[in-house]
């Protein structure tokens, strides 16, 4: 199984990952990165996406179809970025611009575009923003359709819900957004143990986060698994003991999930895994038995 890790800054150096792979005691396979759409001006862009080959290791890159909002209450309302507006073909060219660039990139790009599509934070989630979860299937394959069209086929498409709908209703379950197996080359799941950090948040095991998403995923498709972002809070339990089930369960419980990224910054909980020394500890004693110890 691979690990792999986001934070805000150093995975496009390799000397600072070397670096992180001898505090975590883990190898760190695949880089995590996101990148918004914002003025949807590839020469944006090129700068940030030059900045990926500066390391040989593979890059998860999760393509947010938005503009990043400064302090909005409902960063969702983008009509700009309704999922028609993207069917319409408004955003072609700069698709294909993004699709030539990343082809030529010297590193393997796992592309990560529409997350969490079964929530309602996102101008792309299918219950928000003028949306409807039937729309969100024909705007995967137009864009894929356009990278292939760029021949950018070697670019590994991961469709990743998050591991519950939100809202919790029929029409926005996980089977509404499948675009197919012949369409997806991974799948993803995204789950965050909140703790009692937030006023609707729980203590959730991390098999409380995963188990019915997996079942769920696992039935629609032949594809492997990657857990796309995870991490526990510290508040309303033992941290170190959620990362020791998380490892148990990895081991034993889950046969098809072949890659986990760790969401490692402090934002609206800290998430990382040197949040204290004695979660660091525990997750240096038990990372490179299951992920592979550095190179």
């Amino acid at each position: 199984m691979k690990f792999g890790i986001y934070r805000l800054d150093g995975v496009d150096d390799e000397f600072l990952l070397s670096e992180l792979e001898r505090e975590l005691g883990v190898s760190i396979a695949i880089r995590s990165v996101y990148r918004a759409w914002n003025r949807c001006a590839i020469e944006d862009d090129l700068e940030w996406f030059a900045s990926l080959a500066k390391s040989p290791r593979d890059v998860l890159l999760t393509w947010e179809p938005w503009k990043i909002p400064s302090a909005a209450a409902h960063p969702e309302d983008q009509p700009d970025f309704s999922l028609q507006q993207i069917l319409s073909g408004r955003y072609d060219s700069y698709v294909r611009d993004v699709a030539r660039t990343l082809a030529a990139l010297p590193v393997k790009v796992h592309l990560r575009p529409l997350h969490e599509m079964n929530g309602n934070w996102y101008p792309w989630c299918g219950t928000v923003n003028g949306n409807t979860p039937a729309e969100l299937v024909p705007v995967w394959h137009h864009l894929r359709n356009l990278f292939m069209e760029e021949h950018a086929a070697e670019i590994e498409w991961v469709w990743s819900p998050y591991v519950s709908s939100y809202p919790d209703c029929p029409e926005n379950e996980f089977s509404a957004y499948y675009p197919g197996d012949d369409a997806v080359g991974m799948i993803g799941l995204d789950g965050y143990n909140w703790g009692n950090e937030k006023e609707w948040g729980r203590w959730q095991s991390f098999s409380d986060l995963f188990s019915e998403a997996y079942r769920k995923v696992t039935g629609l498709g032949s594809k492997a698994v990657i857990v796309t972002e995870t991490a526990s809070a510290e508040g309303g339990g033992d941290k170190s003991a959620w990362i020791g089930d998380m490892f148990d369960q990895l081991t034993t419980g889950y046969p098809r999930i072949e890659a986990l990224f760790w969401f490692d910054i402090d934002k609206e909980c800290d998430w990382r895994l040197h949040s204290s020394g004695t979660v660091l500890d525990l997750f240096r004693d038990r990372a490179a038995r299951l992920f592979g110890a550095p190179r």
